[in-house]
């Protein structure tokens, strides 16, 4: 499980929110030859934000989701619209308890940054290429990741974005209480390799490889890219519960 966690915090430290809205398109493909499409609209202002998500699996059919993050009220709010329902998540809890772990000295595996200095047009953007590779062996196998990223900062609300990365981090969003209890030490130095990442992704593109110790292997890679980003008012009604909506217990 140690290296599907290393996945999901490579995931979410890559997509950035700020004080605009955008959306993006994202298309995975690898297992067992399907294609997954998934549709993103994302609100932020200051410290909260709503984030909108539709997605097409062959396997599930097709899925919603809608979160709202109050960093303001260390909650995360998922709501089920079709049912009037939400459910409610304390940031102190999901990111656990740092004290009931013991400091370990397990190794991390070591994560390579690199600005290769290509350049590129997105969005009529200018952005630059960073490539984030990886490579972690263990008992469940071997997994090698990488990641090419065409990163600006010419977007609207920049400098919010930076803020709102900052307040994310210092919650502990984006990886297990795992990662940062028993590996704090690690986990900080992983989490600052990234956040020397200077821009905004337009265009991602992941590779996954997973192979097991029996020989058994697999590939996965999702093309993501920003389709829309603007700066625009929202109104702070779009980070509350919709009116009538029920704690689901």
């Amino acid at each position: 499980m140690r290296i599907f966690s290393l996945v999901s915090l490579l995931c979410v430290a890559s997509v950035l929110s700020a004080d605009v809205m955008y959306e993006m398109t994202s298309t995975t493909s690898g297992m067992m030859g399907m294609k997954a499409e998934t549709q993103m609209r994302v609100f932020v202002k200051g410290d909260r934000s709503l984030t909108e998500m539709t997605a097409e699996n062959p396997m599930t059919g097709p899925m919603s989701d809608t979160k709202i993050i109050r960093l303001d009220k260390g909650v995360i709010w998922s709501i089920d619209h079709e049912n009037e329902q939400y459910s409610e998540h304390s940031l102190e809890t999901m990111t656990g308890a740092t004290e009931e772990y013991e400091e370990t000295e397990m190794e991390m595996p070591e994560l390579k940054v690199v600005s290769t200095g290509e350049k590129k047009q997105i969005l009529k953007k200018d952005c630059e290429q960073v490539i984030v590779s990886m490579e972690s062996a263990g008992e469940e196998g071997k997994m090698i990741f990488k990641q090419t990223m065409w990163v600006t900062k010419e977007i609207p609300g920049y400098k919010e974005i930076q803020a709102f990365q900052k307040q994310m981090a210092e919650s502990g969003l984006g990886a297990s209480s795992a990662m940062r209890g028993p590996n704090k030490k690690n986990y900080e130095e992983f989490q600052k390799k990234i956040s020397e990442i200077d821009g905004f992704p337009l265009e991602i593109d992941m590779d996954i490889t997973m192979m097991s110790g029996e020989g058994m292997s697999f590939t996965m890679t999702t093309h993501s890219e920003v389709t829309k980003i603007e700066t625009k008012p929202v109104n702070d009604r779009v980070f509350e519960i919709p009116a009538g909506y029920s704690l689901q217990e």
